[in-house]
């Protein structure tokens, strides 16, 4: 009996052994494939993005600016899918792309073209090639950039005249159709771009220009919708004596509140902010940004985007101290202001500039008489401040961390270097 058992035991460790040897051999099948790297010389150049598993990657890319090829990399860092096309124009040629990222989800947006040898976009396609869970999609786009939810649920793909394209991670693309839409007389409606807040619905701004002023009005769809309602109206009046047909650019990152600019100058940027339903119009910032704005010497505020699918701002106060701001993907405000004593008093800073430093991190460097004042966060969250003094040379940042010349200076994960 002690004897079957025994060998019973043998059997069932052979058959997990076997399991386990047939699930290596297939992920290294699945992964086994080089990746294929293209150039602008016979091509589309590939780009790649970071997904939230390991080291895992999508490269899109084309290799003969006809074919949209894609491959994923393995969240172990050892390998790639099989290039696989998602789509194919042999007429037209593929220029340029953009990128767009939120939860696991990425659009590209590809825009072909019938010349290369004009300037003119009227003869321009797009296409949008929407990535999940490693499947792509591939449709015949509206916009030349793409709009994603921070949970990589939805995405808004562009517009015409009778609806909007949209894409989510349940049905896939869908055309919606514009219901109260106000229409696209530039003249009289002034339409602006949609807006894809994070739960999915659509945020529209019409305008009314007058003499002297122009009133706004905010309209609302419900998440994966195209009808729209009226919320708001606000009027702003012209600095200027010239007229304006008062188009306007919009931006978010929350369901409740949308900033609004104004292609005119001369009307100052405003803000529709919901709450419980109803909406109103404020000039006060409702995204929380703080910036830094001197008369005279270092530094006024700069604030850039796509550090990692995230946002920052950063100035200095007093040509000492370094403030920063971050915005990270999914959160509706940006950051309480963080500031930092970088530098000794009297240093007489000038300058100041910031560079992507580790794989998630950032670091400002303000240039000063005798040295330089480094702002330094491993990601975005966490910041430290150092003087170094003696120091100079070019910054750049790396993988590794911040350089200064030959010279590593901070690392994500011990920080400054002595």
């Amino acid at each position: 009996m002690r004897r079957g058992w025994f060998v019973m035991v043998l059997v069932l460790l052979a058959l997990g052994a076997g399991v386990v040897v047939g699930w290596s051999m297939w992920r290294d099948d699945e992964y086994g494939h080089a990746l294929e790297r293209y150039d602008d010389r016979t091509g589309e150049p590939s780009v790649y993005v970071n997904l939230p598993d390991g080291d895992a990657q999508l490269a899109l890319g084309s290799p003969d600016r006809h074919r949209l090829v894609v491959q994923w990399r393995d969240t172990d860092g050892h390998g790639w899918t099989a290039p696989e096309t998602v789509w194919e124009d042999r007429r037209n040629v593929a220029v340029e792309n953009t990128v767009r990222y939120g939860g696991g989800t990425v659009a590209v947006v590809e825009t072909y073209t019938d010349d290369v040898h004009d300037d003119s976009d009227i003869g321009n396609r797009q296409v949008a090639v929407l990535c999940r869970d490693r499947t792509c999609e591939a449709h015949a786009g509206l916009s030349t950039e793409a709009q994603v939810t921070p949970d990589g649920t939805t995405a808004y793909l562009g517009q015409t005249h009778e609806g909007v394209l949209l894409w989510t991670s349940g049905r896939g693309f869908e055309a919606e159709p514009w219901r109260g839409h106000p229409g696209f007389d530039l003249h009289r409606d002034s339409p602006s771009e949609p807006v894809l807040t994070p739960d999915g619905s659509l945020r529209v701004v019409s305008s009314e220009p007058a003499r002297g002023s122009c009133t706004f009005a905010l309209l609302t769809s419900d998440p994966g919708s195209a009808e729209l309602t009226v919320r708001a109206r606000h009027t702003e009046q012209l600095r200027g004596r010239s007229p304006s047909d008062c188009r306007t650019y919009l931006a978010t990152w929350s369901d409740d509140w949308l900033q609004v600019n104004a292609e005119d100058h001369r009307v100052p940027s405003f803000w529709f902010v919901g709450s419980g339903g109803s909406w109103r119009a404020t000039t006060e910032d409702a995204s929380g940004l703080d910036l830094v704005d001197v008369r005279r010497g270092c530094c006024d505020s700069s604030t850039i985007g796509f550090v990692h699918w995230n946002d920052l701002t950063f100035g200095s106060p007093d040509g000492e101290r370094i403030q920063v701001q971050s915005h990270l993907l999914g959160e509706e405000r940006w950051s309480d202001p963080a500031v930092l004593d970088a530098a000794p008093a009297g240093s007489r800073c000038t300058w100041m500039d910031g560079y992507e430093s580790g794989p998630e991190g950032y670091a400002v460097v303000m240039t000063c008489r005798d040295g330089l004042a480094v702002a330094a966060s491993p990601d975005l969250r966490h910041w430290e401040a150092a003087y170094l003094r003696g120091v100079g040379g070019e910054p750049t940042g790396d993988d590794d961390g911040l350089r200064v010349g030959d010279r590593l200076v901070w690392t994500p994960a011990d920080g400054f270097v002595a």
